[in-house]
């Protein structure tokens, strides 16, 4: 639960931030384009003349081309900067990940991943559980009053366990790697700003 709102908080601030850079690069682009179309309106003010209005509107159409080409530079700095932020949150998040399948409380939650695929779907000769290689000896150990065969699957990286039925066509995924995966995905499709 912690690891959930601090994901939250730091998406938060993300956002914030991204969001901050976006309005006051737009701010100074349209800032520059005003004074530059104002300047233009003055001398045209002066010359009185037909062709500088047809000069006027060549000229608000080659600023309108430069105020949309400067949003989209920001916009798209934005965006670079919020993805990297994005990438330094999931990084320490997966470091965090490691850590915790390196602790002593790991042990606890593989039994709970197998007490929840047990209550999903009684547990039997006839599964087989997945881990990661370096998890078996300590799978073989949780799940051992079980009677289920323990294999290693090499797509299982952080941690976790895979508990599959094939007689029945059931699989519950129960790893590390698949919540983080998800998580991430969540993550970029919650915070996805629209500039």
């Amino acid at each position: 639960m912690a690891d959930n709102a601090k994901l939250e908080k730091m998406r938060k601030q993300i956002e914030l931030a991204a969001e901050a850079d976006a309005k006051r690069i737009t701010e100074e682009a349209e800032k520059k384009a005003k004074a530059m179309i104002d300047e233009e309106n003055e001398r045209i003010e002066k010359e009185r003349s037909g062709s500088a209005l047809s000069k006027l509107s060549k000229y608000e159409s080659d600023e309108r081309k430069r105020v949309s080409e400067s949003r989209y530079a920001a916009d798209r700095k934005v965006l670079l900067h919020r993805n990297s932020l994005v990438n330094v949150l999931f990084d320490d998040v997966k470091a965090e990940l490691e850590s915790f399948a390196a602790s002593k409380d790991y042990e606890r939650h593989l039994a709970d991943c197998a007490g929840k695929a047990d209550r999903e779907h009684k547990l039997s000769a006839d599964a087989i559980v997945y881990c990661r290689r370096k998890d078996r000896e300590l799978a073989g150990k949780v799940l051992k009053k079980y009677g289920v065969r323990v294999e290693t699957d090499r797509n299982i990286t952080l941690g976790g366990l895979v508990f599959k039925y094939p007689d029945k066509g059931l699989f519950i995924d129960l790893t590390l790697d698949t919540a983080f995966d998800a998580e991430r995905e969540a993550f970029a499709s919650k915070s996805e700003m629209q500039l």
